[in-house]
């Protein structure tokens, strides 16, 4: 009797299955699947299956991809991310019309649908995306290559599995590698640019130093224009005077006769 119970515990414990949270369980008896989505928790399925589908956020990585640039360049690698999840109340919808199209979400074990479709629109949207820009201009546009992708998906996604059945969260772009010859060139671009830059900045620099050397010099032209102007007008004499004896402080040497002797004031 001890046995039976026992078998009949592991029977019991085996024949039931767990709907995480954030997650929805889709009922299926004889292949059917039932239209209403289950919340999570404990589910006995001795007689019955039930399916875990994840609704939480899920990434794919797409990998390896060459897109043509808008000047018909074609890329040698172009990498991105596509995080997106479902609509939980249209889990069993989903399973239904993409039954075969599923894969292991997490390591418990939750499914997610539409894997295929989800990477397809992806790839075509990655495609289009890229079509729009100039494979020189790539680099820098990784934020408007996100955003057509993220919308273009999100456009065909709704024509295909209904509106917001799946919902594209984001976008990034991890990788992006032009043609190799266009690469150097964009170095050489770069390397060329730099020199300029630097050309610039010394003319600056000389300008800047002539500037100030003629404003010194037009300075010291001023000064002397001030000096002469003293020295030969009517006061000019008082002005010598005064110099003579702010260079001897008050000491004025004087000659035999008791002359002032000529000095120097310069």
């Amino acid at each position: 009797m001890k046995k039976l119970l026992a078998i009949i515990a592991a029977l019991s414990l085996t024949a039931c299955s767990q709907i995480d949270t954030g997650n929805v369980g889709v009922e299926s008896s004889l292949g059917q699947f039932k239209a209403e989505e289950l919340p999570p928790g404990v589910y006995f399925t001795l007689f019955k299956n039930v399916i875990e589908v994840s609704a939480k956020e899920n990434a794919l990585a797409m990998q390896d991809l060459k897109p043509k640039s808008k000047d018909n360049l074609t890329m040698a690698d172009f990498d991105f991310d596509v995080y997106f999840r479902i609509d939980p109340s249209k889990a069993a919808d989903l399973l239904l019309k993409y039954r075969g199209d599923l894969s292991v979400a997490d390591k418990d074990g939750a499914q997610m649908v539409g894997v295929n479709l989800i990477t397809r629109q992806a790839r075509e949207a990655a495609y289009r995306a890229a079509a729009e820009i100039p494979a020189a201009e790539m680099h820098t546009k990784r934020t408007d290559l996100a955003a057509t992708i993220g919308k273009v998906m999100q456009e065909e996604l709704d024509k295909d599995a209904g509106k917001g059945a799946f919902l594209v969260t984001n976008i990034i772009v991890r990788n992006i590698v032009t043609d190799p010859a266009l690469e150097a060139a964009i170095k050489e671009a770069g390397k060329m640019q730099f020199a300029v830059d630097a050309k610039r900045k010394e003319v600056a620099l000389a300008e800047a130093e002539a500037d100030r050397k003629r404003a010194e010099a037009k300075g010291e032209a001023d000064a002397i224009r001030i000096k002469t102007a003293a020295l030969t007008s009517q006061g000019g004499e008082d002005y010598v005077r005064l110099k003579a004896i702010e260079k001897w402080d008050g000491k004025l040497p004087t000659t035999t006769g008791g002359a002032v002797p000529f000095i120097n004031v310069k």
